[in-house]
């Protein structure tokens, strides 16, 4: 039986937590930082470096910078992108990213997947790490896949979980999880932020939603 629990945790100890470190900094003109985990995979890639700037507007689905506040999780700046803004209506149906009723899929973004042993082989002798592969039983494993890392040779297949989340239940007050949130309104003066490794990101699903004056910049390199 797959403990929900223990993976959504280990998912979250792995999630998009940006430490930053400015090497240039022109009153937050130009800023890069260091990204340490994968919450933003495929997008941004783990131990990888981001530049910043804080003159670009705070667009709708960019990648952007903000500080974190919530006491609960590690405080800092955080990276993920920006989904909705005031008056926005949010909805996650079996993964599937719905925003005011249009479907979100214009995005290279990870989900869970399923997948057999001989995948689970593959993509760790290709460089993935045991800590990225999840061992369900004794023949399937779950790890988070885009749609271009998908290999047909190997059996895998989406896995919805259908467990309450009590972190995010803990937020919202409702039986929702990363892969069935909402629908819910982002308020007046909020932001609600995903990361694009979607079942590996602590975003705004766990964080609850973010304070307009909290963001800090916006990401102009990768392009996002």
């Amino acid at each position: 039986m797959f403990k929900s629990k223990i993976f959504n945790r280990a998912l979250l100890i792995g999630s998009f937590i940006v430490t930053l470190f400015i090497i240039a900094k022109l009153s937050g003109v130009l800023q890069y930082a260091f990204v340490p985990t994968a919450g933003n995979e495929p997008t941004i890639k783990k131990k990888s470096f981001i530049v910043m700037t804080n003159i670009l507007p705070y667009a709708k689905f960019k990648m952007i910078a903000y500080n974190q506040n919530n006491l609960d999780y590690p405080q800092g700046v955080y990276v993920q992108r920006l989904i909705g803004t005031e008056n926005d209506e949010i909805l996650i149906k079996d993964g599937k990213l719905y925003v005011n009723n249009t479907l979100i899929d214009k995005f290279n973004v990870k989900h869970s997947y399923k997948i057999d042993r001989g995948y689970a082989n593959d993509l760790l002798f290709k460089g993935t790490e045991e800590n990225e592969v999840f061992q369900i039983d004794d023949n399937y494993f779950i790890t988070q896949l885009s749609d271009k890392e998908l290999n047909d040779n190997f059996f895998h297949e989406r896995f919805i979980n259908p467990i309450t989340d009590q972190d995010i239940r803990k937020i919202y007050h409702k039986d929702w999880n990363a892969d069935n949130f909402g629908p819910i309104k982002v308020p007046s003066g909020k932001l609600f932020f995903l990361g694009d490794n979607r079942n590996a990101s602590l975003d705004s699903r766990y964080l609850g939603f973010i304070d307009e004056k909290d963001a800090v910049g916006r990401v102009i390199y990768p392009r996002n």
